[in-house]
């Protein structure tokens, strides 16, 4: 397991509960992206090994996180780390390998084990964005359609909600989410107006620009006060 920073904290130390956590699922079902949510692994792994049930026949696997951490003066904010860099095509996104930042972000880490156990001869990297603005969504889209194959499988990892003070509240959250990437357009607009509030709505919207129809809601765990779903795009159902 290729686990770094996040061990006891996102992970659990004992490595017989991790493995009950990656558990066994069939993959069986296909999907171009995946929204998938960060948290302690114990709260999400549900969701995320019933998302990895979509990863047939997929040879690449390209996860998308937030960088919720502040950047670096001068900094563009795209970071890269994996088995799998996109090479001298970074370089117009600026694009730097920044294990600082990896270190604050264990949301696309604690995916790792599972691409390692469902998909063990995919290549995979990570991308650590900073989006706010659509002309740095388009940027990100243009990269990003170098690797849009029928083999590839993007990931977005994300929660559908801000931390929330009640139940009621982060619903209300989640909805709004669900609806709008149902509809699959306009994310970053609809963030600045507040009607959605999600850390990945920058990603997300790239992925808009790239891979037609909306985002399809699976399923959700509706035991947290951070509104946590699985949603696939370009997929079954």
């Amino acid at each position: 397991m290729k686990m770094k920073y996040h061990e006891g904290i996102f992970y659990p130390e004992d490595k017989t509960e991790l493995d009950s956590l990656l558990g066994n699922v069939n993959v069986d079902k296909t999907a171009s992206a995946l929204i998938l949510p960060h948290a302690s692994l114990k709260t999400i792994a549900s969701l995320v090994r019933e998302g990895f049930s979509y990863s047939k026949d997929k040879e690449r696997v390209i996860i998308l996180s937030p960088l919720h951490s502040h950047r670096a003066e001068g900094e563009k904010g795209f970071f890269f780390e994996g088995e799998l860099l996109p090479s001298s095509n970074m370089f117009h996104l600026v694009a730097e390998i920044r294990e600082m930042y990896a270190e604050e972000e264990p949301g696309a880490e604690e995916l790792i084990p599972f691409i390692e156990k469902y998909m063990s001869e995919a290549k995979w990297a990570v991308l650590y964005s900073d989006i706010k603005l659509s002309e740095e969504s388009k940027r990100l889209a243009s990269f990003l359609s170098r690797y849009n194959t029928p083999s590839t499988l993007f990931i977005v990892s994300t929660n559908l909600s801000p931390k929330c003070n009640k139940t009621e509240e982060c619903e209300m959250w989640r909805e709004s989410a669900k609806k709008a990437l149902a509809e699959g357009k306009e994310l970053i607009d609809k963030a600045n107006k507040h009607l959605i509030s999600f850390c990945g709505v920058g990603i997300t919207d790239a992925l808009e620009r790239l891979i037609p129809g909306g985002w399809v809601s699976v399923n959700d765990n509706k035991d947290e006060t951070t509104a946590h779903s699985l949603l696939i795009k370009g997929g079954e159902n």
